[in-house]
């Protein structure tokens, strides 16, 4: 069927031996699996995170000791989600060089440099307001302008070290396959 669309073939699930691992087949094995975790500002947190069992908030230093264990298991990578110190209207902490996920990941990737990492991008935990993103004084959102916001985590997150953005904010198609 030709949809009238060349075929497209994009090479960048190829760009790392991990990444490849991680996609090459659909096997159920340890390293096919990912595993989230939240971070927040802080020293020796490991906090309950209520809404889900077995999940916690860990400060960077109690993350790295428990990314001790995912290599151990072979998992194939982790997903970071931020807790942010502060939130302000346009969730700064999120592209903040020194933002928690920033932070989170030149830290796990100085020590675990061959770690496969994904980050969040969405900007509801940031902002003060909990909208994923930029809003109008009548509280809507500014698709358009929260655009740039997206842009500037995510190129903060890749030269921070990210191996996969992961867009989650799909707020009135904002982010698209």
């Amino acid at each position: 069927m030709n949809s009238g669309y060349p075929l497209i073939r994009p090479r960048r699930l190829r760009s790392s031996s991990k990444l490849l691992s991680l996609v090459r087949e659909t096997v159920l094995d340890p390293s096919k699996f990912i595993m989230p975790y939240f971070v927040t500002h802080g020293k020796s947190l490991k906090e309950p995170v209520e809404s889900m069992p077995g999940q916690f908030r860990y400060s960077i230093d109690e993350l790295m000791k428990e990314i001790k264990s995912v290599i151990s298991l072979n998992i194939g990578g982790i997903l970071l989600f931020g807790v942010p110190e502060h939130k302000d209207e346009s969730g700064s902490e999120s592209y903040s060089d020194n933002g928690i996920i920033q932070t989170t990941l030149k830290a796990l990737k100085e020590e675990y440099p061959d770690l496969l990492v994904i980050t969040d991008v969405c900007m509801c935990d940031y902002t003060s307001h909990g909208h994923c993103g930029i809003v109008d004084d009548n509280g809507r959102v500014k698709n358009d302008e929260t655009l740039e916001y997206l842009a500037k985590i995510s190129v903060s997150y890749a030269k921070a070290g990210s191996d996969i953005i992961a867009p989650s904010d799909m707020m009135d198609g904002r982010v698209k396959k």
